[in-house]
């Protein structure tokens, strides 16, 4: 199974100048001037976010009117409560206790209404550079935009937001699966190269082990439950098959994955990033992003493994940075356009992760090899064998 992603943009891109903004989402102090060389855990700006008073009905957990509730109150106003530590308490028959909904200072109780209030901590936050380079524009109260020369690969679906490290290549080919007997301390803060597919105990061996990271050409959905603490196959009802992409939900729209699993808190910490680069299933990693990946084996890169289907398209990213003093291109964030000579990736159940090279663009919607009928390219394979293909089953590869 694979995803496929409307966004027209090539799966590799290499030598290109590359920029990313960096902004935080209040007002704040930006940290850095232009000109400026920044390392990827440099702060850019920061800014505290205040948090609201969160409201709680002490009269109606007690059940009693607001002016008695106001005479069972434990803790007086300004005292630092944790959540769950109790607010008021009633005795006797029918004993009962307000409880906190949060952790902060009971700021007030209104005995017109019953209402506690409860402020917590106001909250910090802040951006980091996420990349080595320099800072070529300064957004006021925001952040920063950050230039660097970079290689760029594209995946096709993630789990986790950025993070950065030294990438290890562990696996010989491309073809190879991570399993747990591969990872040991090399891992440690690194971002680790696999080939093919990779199991949940082997993401969790490198989660014990200190690994950042990791990208691998596919993961079973069943591998990718148990990594993120979902029943099994099994166990449907207890709740698997809710987790499908897509899935409704009042809080979510349907979108919002990985969802909590059930039960639970998540195994993966939130700091962990993995990046699939072909889809669901056992599929080889695309041996031209195998062999440029390994080519960098020992060298810091950035991963991004932020997936949206919706609200602003985005795929997962891997970030190789390049010396200055190598020849670049500005990336067309157009895209590249489709056209005889192209290498592309096919995308199509039979044949993906497979390479093709574009050799004839026939005009007007034609019969595809299945039978559709769409716009279509002619391609050739490594092997040297002719394929008539929809373009919407193509990615152009660079």
């Amino acid at each position: 199974m694979s995803l496929y992603y409307p966004i027209p943009q090539p799966t590799i891109a290499a030598n290109i100048l590359l920029r990313r903004e960096r902004r935080l989402p209040l007002p704040g102090e930006v940290l850095v001037r232009t000109g400026q060389r920044v390392e990827p855990g440099d702060l850019v700006a920061q800014s505290t976010l205040t948090a609201e008073p969160v409201p709680v009905d002490i009269a109606a957990d007690l059940d009693m009117s607001p002016a008695a509730a106001a005479k069972r109150l434990v803790v007086n106003i300004g005292a630092q409560v944790q959540e769950g530590s109790p607010l008021a308490q009633k005795g006797g028959i029918g004993s009962r206790t307000s409880r906190s909904p949060a952790t902060g200072v009971f700021t007030s109780y209104d005995p017109a209404t019953g209402i506690g209030m409860i402020t917590t901590p106001d909250m910090p936050v802040s951006v980091q550079a996420h990349l080595k380079g320099i800072v070529t524009d300064i957004i006021a109260y925001y952040g920063a935009v950050i230039e660097t020369p970079a290689t760029l690969v594209r995946g096709i679906f993630g789990v986790g937001g950025e993070q950065h490290g030294v990438l290890k290549t562990v696996v010989a080919g491309n073809d190879e699966p991570l399993i747990p007997d591969m990872i040991d301390a090399r891992v440690t803060y690194a971002i680790v190269q696999g080939g093919s597919d990779v199991t949940a105990a082997a993401l969790h061996r490198m989660i014990e082990l200190g690994a950042r990271g990791v990208i691998t050409g596919s993961i079973r959905a069943d591998e990718l439950a148990a990594f993120l603490g979902y029943p099994g196959t099994e166990n449907r009802a207890s709740g698997y098959a809710a987790w499908r992409m897509g899935a409704s939900t009042a809080a979510s729209n349907g979108w919002d994955f990985p969802p909590p699993p059930p039960g639970g808190a998540s195994p993966v910490p939130p700091d962990f990033v993995l990046v699939i680069t072909e889809g669901f299933g056992s599929i080889p990693m695309c041996e031209k992003t195998f062999e440029l990946l390994a080519s960098h084996d020992g060298q810091e890169i950035a991963i991004d493994g932020a997936t949206r289907l919706r609200e602003g398209l985005a795929r997962p990213e891997i970030i190789i940075p390049l010396a200055r003093t190598t020849a670049i291109k500005w990336l067309e964030e157009s895209g590249p356009k489709l056209a005889v000579g192209t290498q592309v990736r096919l995308l199509s159940p039979d044949y993906i992760g497979q390479i093709a090279q574009v050799i004839g663009l026939p005009v007007g919607p034609r019969a595809a090899q299945s039978g559709v009928v769409a716009p279509v390219a002619d391609v050739t394979l490594s092997g040297g064998r002719r394929l008539r293909v929809p373009t919407v089953d193509l990615e152009v590869l660079e």
